[in-house]
């Protein structure tokens, strides 16, 4: 019934109907065949086909009788270009839908999963990971509440996987549209995710490379895909050959300050999308002569392959791999629309650092080892048995020298006691006062836990931080800006009250707390109220606990501030004594 409209055209259609009557069926076969035979010896086939099934079975066995008398054709260029390449506003509307799908799904699933799983340092497969984004075709109301609006007639039943998700780490990376994802756990270094959606049968696809704690050579290196990925997506406009998209590309890379990268580049650099997941009469290569069209759909895929890491954090950072893919529509005298620019690819986007966060140890000064000197000092060899007749062995110069080094270091010394204690610390009975501290939770949004997206109350250990939700915000309160919590039923309803500390609070001894400024406003307290008493509950014990922990470490470092450092011990490996009747 679909194809009865069909009837009436330009070119005449005959339609047969396939039935259960398999006598019927081997008839529509031969009617076929003998419009083959009498219509010419050169049959259009699609070289390239897979399909497989009981009805394509039945046809080859039937078609195997006159194959060997007719010259087949592949017609998958001129069906690509006549029939597929070019869209319509309603198909370019579907891959519209599938491209926010699927963004959504990279940057509004995956990397929220990601940071949650590298910032608390579970261990999560590869393949664990995909399962969950492939679950995520089943929960409509995650599309309903994405950033990039669908249409409002979205069918999340219509969607479906074309290419992974697939989801690699860990040194081993596969850059084909064959690559899956393994049960390797995820490694905190260079991670590939990739991953299409089909919509009403038109597909798109997107790919992130994220770098957890880069070194100078690996952001260089993603700075220089991502300014190659741009060029080529400017290049790509009506009436531009498809080679001259990766000529582009290949001369960036050339005139780069890192032209050794040619090597890494991948040999083909995408191709054409749609109804079909991979077109490869428009593959991006360097030998593809067709020429784009407005209305056209492509996949670009920029990437480096196989690319050694000169300073490694571990063992599987030795190698790594980068790649960035979008899902593009060609346009007339204009660049095109880039329909998966909801993934980030920037930078900023795509970095992650961890590390940072923590004081980097000073690097020891490495004194100059004298080779004059050994395990026994020859000046302190002496010619004398006596210490009275030691005195004539001094030398007069070198003795005024040692006086007068003995002055530099007295006035050293005197100049650091008075640097250390002229600052205001003491009152005037000379009583020891409290110092201003300051406190930093993070240094960048991206450090915040996963879960204040959702306007809770989250308590960050790590951090030593509680994350509270304010007029839709996450606003962060570090634990030493906190004086206590408590907790309270009330009716159907528990109420958690966060006391801060500010100035004035109390007289005794431990509310002293300094302020860098005084007469500024300060929040006494924050309440909150939820019908969820034991989350309360939880939230109440875990900011207590968290108080006692940082009183304590403070404590502990009060007790150590008067302990002297012991240098580390030498060995002494030029002389051993042994001593037999001890």
């Amino acid at each position: 019934k679909h194809l009865e409209g069909l009837k009436g055209g330009k070119t005449p259609l005959e339609i047969l109907v396939r039935g259960k009557d398999p006598e019927q069926n081997a008839k529509h076969f031969e009617r076929c065949l003998d419009l083959i035979k009498t219509s010419g010896k050169k049959v259009g086939v699609l070289a390239k086909d897979t399909s497989s099934g009981p009805f394509i079975e039945e046809w080859k066995k039937a078609y195997g009788d006159i194959s060997k008398d007719v010259e087949e054709v592949d017609i998958a260029p001129a069906l690509s270009i006549a029939a597929l390449s070019v869209k319509d506003e309603t198909e370019l509307r579907n891959m519209r839908d599938s491209a926010r799908a699927s963004t959504g799904i990279m940057s509004e699933f995956f990397v929220e999963e990601m940071s949650e799983i590298l910032d608390e340092e579970k261990k999560v497969t590869h393949k664990q990971l995909t399962d969950k984004m492939d679950r995520k075709l089943d929960e409509p109301k995650f599309f309903q509440n994405l950033k990039s609006k669908l249409t409002s007639d979205f069918d999340t039943q219509q969607l479906d996987w074309i290419y992974g998700p697939v989801v690699q780490s860990g040194g081993s990376y596969d850059l084909k549209l064959t690559a899956q994802s393994d049960e390797n756990n995820l490694h905190a270094g260079t991670i590939i995710a990739g991953l299409g959606l089909r919509y009403k049968s038109y597909a798109s696809m997107v790919a992130r490379t994220y770098l957890v704690d880069p070194n100078d050579a690996q952001e260089s290196n993603y700075k220089l895909l991502l300014s190659v990925h741009e060029a080529m997506i400017k290049e790509a406009r009506e009436g531009v050959a498809i080679k001259d998209l990766y000529n582009k590309a290949m001369s960036v890379i050339k005139s780069s300050k890192r032209p050794e990268m040619e090597k890494h580049f991948v040999k083909s650099a995408g191709g054409g999308i749609g109804l079909e997941t991979r077109d490869s009469v428009l593959a991006i290569n360097a030998k593809n002569a067709r020429v784009l069209k407005d209305g056209m759909t492509l996949y670009l895929s920029s990437g480096f392959s196989d690319i050694e890491n000169p300073k490694p954090q571990d063992k599987k950072s030795k190698t790594y791999s980068l790649v960035i893919t979008d899902t593009i529509r060609i346009r007339r005298d204009q660049d095109p629309a880039v329909f998966t620019n909801g993934a980030a690819s920037d930078t900023g986007s795509v970095c992650f650092f961890f590390k940072d966060e923590e004081e980097e140890p000073q690097p020891k000064k490495q004194t100059k080892k004298d080779p004059k000197v050994g395990a026994v000092a020859a000046s302190n060899i002496t010619k004398t048995k006596l210490r009275a007749e030691r005195t004539t062995q001094v030398d007069e110069g070198a003795e005024a020298r040692r006086r007068e080094h003995q002055k530099e270091l007295a006035q050293k010394k005197q100049q650091e006691g008075l640097a250390t204690y002229s600052e205001a610390v003491g009152d005037e009975n000379g009583v020891t006062q409290k110092k201003f501290k300051k406190f930093e939770s993070y240094k960048r949004d991206n450090q915040f836990p996963s879960k204040v997206k959702d306007l809770a109350i989250v308590v960050d250990e790590k951090a030593s931080t509680i994350v509270l939700p304010i007029m839709g915000r996450p606003v962060p309160f570090h634990i030493q800006t906190v004086k206590n919590a408590s907790k309270t039923d009330e009716g159907d309803f528990a109420y958690l009250r966060i006391n801060f500390l500010s100035p004035g609070q109390g007289v005794g001894r431990k509310d002293d707390q300094p302020f860098e400024d005084p007469t500024a406003h300060f929040v006494r307290s924050l309440t909150f109220r939820s019908r969820d008493v034991e989350r309360i509950d939880l939230i109440a014990e875990q900011i207590t606990n968290l108080k006692k922990n940082a009183v304590r470490r403070e404590q502990e470092k009060k007790e150590l501030e008067d302990v002297v450092e012991q240098d580390k011990l030498v060995e002494v490996r030029s002389e051993y004594h042994a001593y037999s009747a001890v």
